[in-house]
């Protein structure tokens, strides 16, 4: 998504001593000397000096009313392992030119340092862009910041402070090459939702007036030689049941830290599914028992997709509840006849009849197991696989690693970045990094 949203905030000026205080400790001794000890001498360096604090006083005024920047964020959706591209415009109105004119920047993305030294001529702007590749997931801002300029001599400065910022959300990449199956849920087969789909599914209910935007491939040929016009097949959606995602995202189960954890192990694997099911048709919703739980409703489309992304950059292993807990919880929330995919990195068994009572309720239960040892831990993750396959469970075991690192993956990848032809068209162009 991009923004061409500046960030424009009421800006607060401030004007003061620079860090050259020597001077100011100079001219008070030849104002002494110059009454107590009149010469010729004196008056000289008293007149030199105090023409020095005129100057540059006045540059700094007129600095201050001169001086301004914006900043502008392209994209305020990234994942991890996107790079982020803001553009700062410095601008100077004033008849003086700004030497020397600091950014300073009170962010907290991770790994994002915007704070240079730039200098512009009088009536002039200086443009430049500042990246960096997107580190860690969650929500984050863009400022406070601040610019900062003084005179030639460092007698005075002037600091002109920002104090919006601007929120920008890392989330979670997603990985296309899980080889994951996706549940139906209990409500699959040939049965027919009423619901119209843009997309070619295996249900076909009847036949509409071509459009030109129509495949060729949906053209019903013995309609349109009835009729003597085209027409196309009308496509229902799936009607699979829905799936929910749960995260176990309680403290005690988890391993490791950063990108190597089990935490974002899961994250990445949420993330991944729920786009595979969206792409598909299939209604998905999300639940997560952190210290904080986050309950996506089931949905469809694009804006079911940003809903989820948004949660996953959020979550925090830091929850409390035990893995039985939140299933109990689901089975009050997910529908009869949809699928739960259950993501846990634990080797506790207590939460198997959680299992038999979804089922009982009419929502199937697949189990993702990350694996233990594969993380430092210890334990065994096979031994649970087998038990919840007895009991008439899909199961399968994530290793480390398996979904990917997000950073090298995408550093292999390049980022996408807009530029114009020379005819004036925009294209997207993958640019390796650097």
């Amino acid at each position: 998504m991009m923004d061409t949203n500046t960030a424009v905030s009421k800006p607060h000026i401030q004007l003061h001593l620079g860090g050259s205080r020597l001077t100011l400790l100079w001219f008070l001794p030849l104002l002494l000397a110059a009454i107590l000890l009149p010469n010729r001498i004196w008056n000289m360096l008293l007149i030199s000096f105090g023409g020095l604090f005129i100057i540059a006083y006045i540059w700094v005024r007129l600095l201050a009313k001169g001086l301004s920047a914006q900043r502008r964020l392209q994209f305020r959706w990234v994942s991890v392992g996107d790079q982020l591209h803001e553009q700062f415009t410095l601008m100077n109105d004033s008849l003086l030119p700004a030497l020397w004119v600091e950014i300073l920047d009170f962010s907290n993305v991770p790994g994002y340092r915007p704070d240079v030294v730039r200098s512009v001529s009088s009536n002039n702007k200086d443009q430049w862009k500042e990246t960096a590749v997107c580190q860690q997931r969650g929500q984050f801002h863009l400022g406070p910041w601040a610019i900062r300029s003084g005179d030639p001599f460092g007698i005075f400065t002037v600091t002109r402070n920002y104090p919006a910022n601007e929120e920008i959300i890392i989330h979670p990449p997603i990985h296309g090459n899980l080889s994951i199956p996706l549940p139906a849920g209990q409500s699959s087969g040939r049965v027919r939702a009423r619901q119209k789909s843009w997309q070619a599914t295996v249900n076909a209910s009847t036949v509409r007036d071509y459009h030109p935007n129509d495949p060729m491939r949906w053209i019903h040929w013995p309609t349109s030689a009835h009729r003597d016009e085209l027409f196309v097949r009308e496509f229902d959606l799936d009607a699979a049941g829905d799936i929910w995602i749960l995260l176990d995202m309680a403290t005690a189960v988890q391993l490791g830290s950063g990108p190597s954890s089990t935490e974002e192990h899961a994250v990445l694997l949420a993330a991944s599914l729920a786009a595979q099911a969206l792409n598909q048709n299939r209604a998905v919703g999300l639940a997560t028992y952190g210290q904080t739980p986050q309950i996506v409703p089931a949905g469809q489309g694009q804006g079911q997709q940003w809903k989820i992304l948004r949660a996953l950059a959020l979550v925090n292993a830091d929850g409390q509840n035990r893995l039985a807990q939140t299933l109990a919880d689901l089975g009050h929330i997910a529908r009869r006849g949809a699928a739960a995919i259950i993501i846990t990195p634990t080797d506790q068994a207590d939460w198997i009849p959680e299992l038999i009572t979804l089922k009982q309720r009419g929502i199937q239960s697949h189990i993702t197991l990350l694996d233990r040892p594969s993380f430092g831990g210890t334990g065994s993750s096979e031994g649970l696989r087998q038990a919840v396959r007895q009991l008439g469970f899909q199961a399968q075991i994530i290793c480390q690693g398996d979904v990917g690192q997000p950073i090298q993956e995408q550093e292999r990848r390049g980022y996408w970045e807009f530029k114009i032809t020379p005819t004036g068209r925009a294209i997207a162009v993958n640019t390796p990094y650097e």
